[in-house]
């Protein structure tokens, strides 16, 4: 067995935080968006590359609530796919950066 696949590389991802994201900006992130705690989850899940099947499983829910989830959530961000999704949560990081530089 290989120890090092069941060890997360950061404390961001022992806490289930997408990996290229601080706890701070993902804290910013749910906050921007409204995202209830189990959207935030789901979105987590997406970061972490896992298809429907495996968030439902992981969560404990049916595929087709995980599918009623993720309609909800692209369109409440005006996005149309996983992709679009990340590169939505991206910006308001990216956003949020730039506020905090034109502070300074």
């Amino acid at each position: 067995m290989d120890l090092r696949r069941k060890i997360p590389a950061t404390i961001e991802q022992a806490k289930g935080l997408p990996p290229l994201l601080t706890a701070g900006e993902w804290d910013e992130v749910v906050r921007e968006l409204h995202l209830s705690p189990q959207q935030a989850r789901i979105v987590q899940f997406i970061f972490q590359g896992k298809k429907d099947k495996a968030i439902a499983a992981a969560m404990g829910l049916n595929i087709w609530t995980i599918r009623t989830h993720l309609t909800r959530i692209f369109v409440r961000l005006n996005v149309g796919d996983r992709v679009a999704l990340v590169l939505r949560v991206f910006a308001v990081v990216h956003k949020s950066d730039e506020a905090c530089h034109r502070n300074l």
